[in-house]
C-alpha cells in the first residue's frame, strides 16, 4: 500500500472491490476519496474508526446489511466511480488531440 493512503489521523483502508466499498459505504464509513492509475483502475479510500474491523469481517464470513441500502451504495459508488473515469478520459483525451496532426482530404 502506498503511503499516500496512510492516514495517521484515522484509521483508512484503500480497496479496488467494488462490492467491498459499497458495503462500506452502506454500513457506515466515509469515502474520503477516489484515487486512479492513468487507466480504467480506480481505487477507494475509506475512513472510519471501524473500517478495518468491517473489512475483515466482509473477507471472513457472512454479514448482515439492508440490501436496499446496499444497492443505493452501490448505485453511489458507481456514480463516483463513473465520474472518476470520465474526468481522467477527458483529460487524456485533450492532451491526444493536441498531438494529432490534421489529415488531407481527398475529393473523388
Amino acid at each position: 500500500m502506498s503511503k499516500k493512503y496512510l492516514s495517521t489521523v484515522r484509521p483508512s483502508i484503500i480497496t479496488n472491490d467494488l462490492f467491498m466499498a459499497a458495503f462500506l459505504h452502506c454500513v457506515g464509513c466515509t469515502l474520503d476519496h477516489v484515487e486512479t492509475n492513468g487507466r480504467k483502475r480506480v481505487s477507494f479510500v475509506f475512513i472510519g474508526e471501524r473500517v478495518k474491523e468491517l473489512r475483515e469481517a466482509y473477507r471472513t464470513g457472512p454479514v448482515r446489511l439492508d440490501m436496499n441500502l446496499f444497492r443505493e451504495s452501490l448505485y453511489q459508488i458507481r456514480r463516483t466511480m463513473d465520474g472518476v473515469i470520465t474526468e481522467e478520459r477527458s483529460k487524456s483525451h485533450v492532451q491526444n488531440r493536441n498531438r494529432l496532426q490534421a489529415v488531407p482530404q481527398f475529393l473523388c
